[in-house]
């Protein structure tokens, strides 16, 4: 494996607002070997005979990564009245922001978006063994002349000719990427001594912002397809929901209010 980065971190932890932030530049190279001992797995081999033919960016790679944490203590503009002043004054915001580019396409889809071949086109047929995994053959970049709301272009990958392999390194196709902000703001009241309520709302995912994922909810629009109807070889990929665009958004992303409250004595 091969990691290379830049990091670079801004914090400020006096006066009224308080904050951290760190941002990342960083790429993850390796032979993808399939093993997951480790965690996730980094990618499927697919030429047996070489590690080199199979040294690329790795599945858990993410390019650009940037995280911030951020404390404003709210301005307290009621002065002489002590019910006003309790309501209003003293109040505290505070947030989370995460955003990540996302990850490689390729290992993340057995390195080749999963095709289906006819029953008569197979690795042991068109490669003589069955050890190395038939990929398909790039014929232009996938990355360019994409529409609104692409990822890549399945129209430039194919079949390859007989006797030869397909691409097994792709060009770097980046995932859907992931953001996320969570906001609170709250406020102690201090009405005995050592006693206190705190009153606390809060917003998860606060902008309600949507998560493209492929492969969501069993869709397979990371699926090539390269078989006729009556189970003859197509040069172009026959499967419509790989398009490109993912079919859904991640499960789960919605936004999420909660209000708490907490009395310490």
């Amino acid at each position: 494996s091969n990691y290379n980065a830049f990091i670079v971190s801004w914090q400020k932890q006096t006066g009224r607002v308080t904050f951290t932030t760190n941002y990342t530049f960083s790429k993850v190279l390796g032979v993808r070997d399939g093993e997951s001992d480790n965690g996730p797995g980094d990618g499927n081999t697919l030429w047996p005979y070489s590690l080199a033919a199979n040294y690329g960016v790795l599945a858990w790679d993410h390019t650009h990564i940037f995280n911030a944490a951020y404390v404003f203590s709210l301005p307290s503009p009621i002065k002489g009245n002590a019910l006003a002043g309790g309501v209003v004054n003293g109040w505290v915001l505070s947030g989370i922001t995460q955003m990540q580019q996302g990850a490689p396409i390729q290992p993340n889809t057995s390195g080749t978006l999963n095709p289906s071949w006819p029953s008569n086109y197979t690795n042991s047929i068109m490669l003589g063994s069955n050890s190395p995994t038939l990929t398909p053959l790039l014929t232009c970049d996938p990355r360019k002349g994409l529409s609104s709301g692409q990822y890549f272009n399945p129209g430039c990958f194919t079949a390859p000719p007989p006797g030869t392999e397909g691409n097994i390194i792709w060009p770097y196709i980046h995932g859907p990427a992931f953001f996320n902000s969570d906001l609170a703001i709250y406020k102690r009241f201090a009405f005995k001594e050592h006693q206190r309520i705190e009153l606390r709302f809060s917003a998860f995912n606060f902008l309600n912002h949507p998560l493209p994922q492929f492969g969501m909810s069993g869709a397979n629009d990371v699926n090539l397809n390269f078989t006729t109807s009556t189970g003859g070889l197509s040069l172009t990929n026959l499967n419509t929901h790989t398009n490109g665009k993912p079919y859904f958004d991640s499960n789960g992303v919605r936004r999420v209010i909660e209000f708490a409250a907490k009395y310490n004595f």
